[in-house]
């Protein structure tokens, strides 16, 4: 939640951010867009956590070029 924040947060003064894409990148370099996150009730038991964040992803729509860092 906080790196989301820097972005999406009530503070945030860019609206750039509220309209981008948002993908993941994986270590070998391929990136996927993120299509939605679900909470779901963690069934495994004796688990330290009760819940979890899913990410569901599928392969990038259109390629992205080079990234820019602005931060």
């Amino acid at each position: 939640m906080p790196i989301l924040e820097r972005f999406l947060g009530p503070k945030q003064k860019a609206a750039v951010a509220q309209d981008a894409r948002v993908q993941v990148r994986t270590p070998d370099g391929k990136h996927y867009d993120i299509v939605g996150i679900n909470l779901v009730e963690n069934k495994i038991l004796s688990a330290k956590e009760t819940h979890r964040l899913v990410i569901s992803t599928h392969e990038e729509v259109a390629k992205m070029g080079q990234a820019k860092l602005i931060l």
